[in-house]
C-alpha cells in the first residue's frame, strides 16, 4: 500500500505543477495583453494637436489662395511624426488632402510643408514634439471666397483629430487674413 500512495502523490504533484506553470503562463500573457492595450490606449487619446491660428494668404485680390496653421503639442501628448499626419481641407464644394512634403521650399499641389517657428528642446526634423510651434503651410484647392464655409482636419495615424470649422473673413483685402480664432 505505500507504493501505490507514493505513485499517487507524485502524479499530484507533477499535475499541480503543470497547472501552476499554465496559470502563470496565461496570467504573464494577460498582463502583457493589457500593458500594450493601455499604452495604444493612452497614445490614441492624450495625443493631440492644438491648432494656435489659421490664416490665409495672397488675400489682395479678395480671396485666399494659400494656407497656414499655426500648430503645437497638447501637453503630455507624444511626437507625431509628420508623415503620419493627414490634413483635409474642405469648402463649400471643394476639397483636397494634404501629405508631409520632405522639402519645405518645394511643396506640391497635395502637401504641406513645415517650418518651426519654435523649437523645442527634443525637436527632430519631420516630428511635431513637445515644446514645438510649427507653421503648416498648404495651397487651397481653389481660392476662399469671402464668408465662405471652411473645414480643416488634423488627422494624425495615432491620436486625436482636430478639425476647425469656421466662416473666412466677411471682407478679403489684406494679404493675410485671420481665419481661425
Amino acid at each position: 500500500m505505500g507504493m501505490g500512495t507514493l505513485i499517487i502523490f507524485i502524479a499530484m504533484i507533477i499535475v499541480a505543477a503543470i497547472a501552476a506553470s499554465v496559470l502563470v503562463s496565461t496570467t504573464t500573457s494577460l498582463q502583457n495583453t493589457a500593458l500594450q492595450t493601455g499604452s495604444a490606449t493612452q497614445d490614441e487619446v492624450g495625443t493631440a494637436l492644438n491648432i494656435i491660428e489659421v490664416y490665409g494668404e495672397d488675400g489682395t485680390t479678395g480671396q485666399l489662395d494659400n494656407v497656414t496653421a499655426i500648430v503645437s503639442l497638447s501637453a503630455g501628448s507624444e511626437p507625431i511624426r509628420l508623415n503620419d499626419l493627414l490634413v483635409s481641407l474642405a469648402l463649400s464644394n471643394n476639397s483636397e488632402d494634404y501629405g508631409f512634403a520632405e522639402n519645405a521650399s518645394n511643396v506640391s499641389a497635395d502637401e504641406f510643408g513645415v517650418n518651426y517657428s519654435i523649437e523645442g528642446a527634443n525637436n527632430r526634423q519631420g516630428f511635431l514634439s513637445t515644446g514645438d510651434v510649427a507653421r503648416l503651410s498648404f495651397q487651397s484647392p481653389r481660392g476662399i471666397q469671402e464668408s465662405e464655409q471652411v473645414r480643416i482636419s488634423f488627422i494624425p495615424k495615432v491620436g486625436t483629430p482636430r478639425t476647425v470649422e469656421t466662416l473666412s473673413p466677411n471682407l478679403i483685402l489684406d494679404q493675410r487674413s485671420k481665419i481661425f480664432p
